[in-house]
């Protein structure tokens, strides 16, 4: 049996390795917005580019509005004229790529090129269950877009397609796990979810969206979406921890890292990755104290909470597991993906 190389975050850690592993702010975050259309959808697809920049095009707050307070970045920015690793970032059920931007910015200013879709029907604003449910529809918009960075006018000469890499959040992470290789099980999802004590995984949600899992494509819901061309991929509180077959797993030979957010009972346990890390060979695992699922999104606004509330939002989105500031728990999560990345696609 394999055992997970796990990976202690600390912000002491972080403190004294970010500068020997990354030079802090390299680059400039440049952003441009573009569309791709994926084969199971008739509408273009948005997706951000978070680039590294020349400190030209327009300043703004990436991501800010009501709710977040977003991140500096360029808009229309000048790209640096060399190669850089490209990484696809997958946002969960109901996200989207701008929340994301405390990511794909700090991404940007230490040489990767952050390209991440707003998947169709499952983003803020457009989150539809049954739609949602069709997870492989989300591995298709992954090659679309890997296709279209290599092949774009714009893109292609920047981007290194031999280091490509994936992020994947919550329903991201199945994303990138498919991507990856994963195949996932619809009997034991429907028998998780069947279970009153898992109230989490999108179970839940997904019923109240009228998706019946009796119903559900299983030839598609179980299928081979591997895409060969990504080199390295991290999940963060991945869906379907609990739902992959093992054979698929045992067969997928790339570097992956996965994160949970909080330790122990405090992780949801529709997401507990650390078994799910132990079944594939050299797969590393960390886990961030004091963090909620939650914790990954953006920093809220003073009031932003309050706001939530006014709009019926029952989630604690606004909220952390700890006494530390989510501000803070961005730099340990960040530390923990530039580690991998670096390793396994900036210097290969």
């Amino acid at each position: 049996m394999t055992f997970p190389r796990t990976i202690k975050a600390t912000l002491l850690a972080f403190t004294f390795l970010v500068p020997a592993i990354m030079p802090a702010f390299a680059f400039e975050a440049g952003t441009r917005w573009m569309t791709i259309t994926a084969p199971d959808h008739k509408e273009a697809e948005r997706v951000l580019i978070t680039y590294p920049a020349l400190a030209d095009g327009d300043a703004y707050t990436l991501g800010g509005d009501q709710l977040w307070t977003g991140v500096p970045a360029r808009r229309n920015a000048t790209p640096v004229a060399e190669k850089f690793p490209l990484v696809i970032l997958s946002h969960g059920s109901g996200g989207n790529a701008a929340a994301l931007g405390w990511l794909s910015a700090e991404l940007a200013r230490n040489g990767f090129i952050a390209a991440a879709p707003n998947h169709i029907h499952s983003t803020s604003g457009d989150s539809i269950p049954a739609d949602s449910i069709r997870i492989w529809e989300r591995s298709h918009d992954v090659s679309a877009l890997i296709d279209r960075m290599t092949s774009d006018a714009d893109w292609a000469p920047i981007v290194d397609k031999d280091r490509i890499g994936g992020i994947g959040f919550s329903l991201g992470g199945v994303t990138m796990m498919l991507s990856a290789g994963a195949r996932a099980s619809l009997p034991r999802f429907a028998a998780f979810c069947d279970d009153p004590q898992n109230a989490d995984a999108g179970c839940g949600w997904f019923k109240r969206g009228g998706v019946d899992f009796a119903k559900i494509d299983a030839g598609a819901f179980e299928g081979d979406y591997r895409d060969r061309r990504l080199a390295a991929v991290v999940t963060v509180d991945p869906g379907l921890a609990m739902a992959y077959q093992e054979d698929s797993l045992a067969a997928i030979h790339m570097p992956m890292l996965f994160v949970n957010l909080g330790t122990g009972e405090q992780i949801m346990r529709g997401v507990r990755a650390q078994a799910l890390a132990g079944q594939i060979a050299g797969a590393g695992y960390a886990a961030i104290p004091d963090a909620i699922h939650f914790s990954f999104l953006g920093i809220c606004n003073p009031g932003g909470a309050e706001l939530l509330k006014r709009y019926g939002e029952e989630d604690p989105i606004c909220a952390d597991g700890g006494k530390t500031p989510r501000e803070e728990l961005h730099k340990q999560i960040f530390f923990q993906i530039a580690v991998f990345l670096r390793r396994e696609l900036a210097e290969r």
